[in-house]
């Protein structure tokens, strides 16, 4: 990070709430990478609410889970005394365990940011009862802050709290190497993403069915992720099968490391066929690499990203658009390397983690000269 920008506060001590990895995922991604500069700058630490108890615990588990996390945060408020206390949360069941945080953190007298990531935000709050829908205003007036990835999020939060809480911290990466596009006898496409319906990878597979290559050149998939819809893995297998992909069709589940590593090395393209999503952290990642994009205008993605300049762009459903979105790039990989190169571009100027690690440094600096 540019020392000259950087703001330096050795006396802050701020605790971040939410999942860290091993676990797959855009928001433990977001906690890993910032804690790795922020670090340097704060005094840091994670409470680390992924979940552990097993897929078919009772509810008496999942309950004494829960309470453990709560008791955690009370201790680390006595002892360790953090004068911030960022709460990273989503849609659904995740927005009203993070109010719990809230509101035991603001009991403590902590001041509190708010981080949203969820995709389904909109949804989520647009299902809500009178009473939910006040609890969660309840909940955003209780926040110092409320942290938002784009300027589209930011005016849909603008309805439910004062709109001077609300800050846009995009979402950033690490600068990397470009790396060199294969250019051999397979045309890979790449997709990282959760197996769930809202991802769309069953309309990147209708798309992938209907591709024309040359000279005999193999198009494979690789949809990499967890499963967070229960049989969707299955179901995506099934699909391949029916299509006459079953051989051209990688569904591994999650990768990591240098595992995921691998994959990107052998990617053509990456694609994210979603229905919603906020701002992921895999097109970042793989623009930082100079690998082209195909993105659905979704979430702050037209915000990331402009179509035909830095990516390929479509409408969410249109298997048709996606099929002419990939066609083009296996057709010119004069193509594929330009949208590459500027994605990249666009990714060092404005998406970097340093400048994510310096925007928040000036709002906890913000927060800490404010009053509760």
């Amino acid at each position: 990070m540019n020392s000259k920008n950087a703001i330096r506060s050795p006396f802050y001590k701020v605790l971040h709430i939410g999942p860290f990895p091993p676990p797959v995922g855009g928001m433990a991604t977001v906690i890993e990478s910032l804690t790795q500069v922020l670090q340097s700058f704060i005094d840091i630490r994670i409470l680390n609410n992924v979940k552990t108890t097993p897929i078919n615990r009772s509810l008496m588990q999942g309950i004494a889970a829960q309470l453990s996390l709560l008791a955690r945060l009370v201790t680390l408020g006595w002892t360790w005394k953090p004068q911030i206390v960022h709460i990273h949360t989503c849609s659904w069941f995740t927005f009203w365990r993070s109010s719990l945080d809230v509101l035991i953190a603001r009991l403590l007298r902590k001041r509190v940011l708010l981080h949203i990531h969820g995709g389904e935000f909109k949804l989520f709050l647009e299902s809500l009862s009178p009473l939910k829908a006040s609890i969660a205003r309840l909940i955003f007036f209780l926040c110092s802050r409320v942290i938002v990835l784009g300027h589209s999020w930011k005016l849909l939060l603008s309805d439910w709290c004062d709109p001077t809480k609300l800050e846009i911290v995009q979402n950033g990466t690490s600068i990397e190497a470009k790396q060199k596009l294969p250019n051999d006898d397979v045309f890979m496409i790449v997709c990282f993403a959760n197996y769930d319906k809202r991802k769309g990878q069953a309309d990147l597979l209708k798309a992938v069915s209907t591709l024309k290559a040359q000279d005999n050149r193999r198009i494979l998939v690789a949809l990499l992720g967890t499963e967070t819809e229960v049989g969707q893995r299955q179901t995506l297998l099934t699909l391949a099968q029916v299509l006459g992909l079953a051989d051209n069709v990688f569904i591994p589940g999650p990768v990591t490391g240098k595992d995921k590593d691998a994959w990107w090395m052998k990617a053509n393209c990456f694609c994210i066929p979603s229905y919603n999503e906020c701002m992921p952290m895999s097109i970042l990642e793989a623009m930082a690499k100079g690998i082209p994009v195909v993105a659905t205008r979704v979430g702050s993605i037209p915000e990331m990203v402009e179509d035909q300049v830095e990516a390929f762009l479509y409408e969410a459903g249109d298997v048709s658009s996606l099929s002419s979105c990939l066609q083009r790039l296996l057709d010119y990989p004069e193509v594929a390397e330009r949208l590459g190169c500027a994605g990249r571009d666009r990714q060092i100027r404005d998406f970097n983690i340093e400048q994510t690690a310096n925007r928040l440094l000036s709002i906890y600096t913000s927060i800490e000269m404010s009053d509760i």
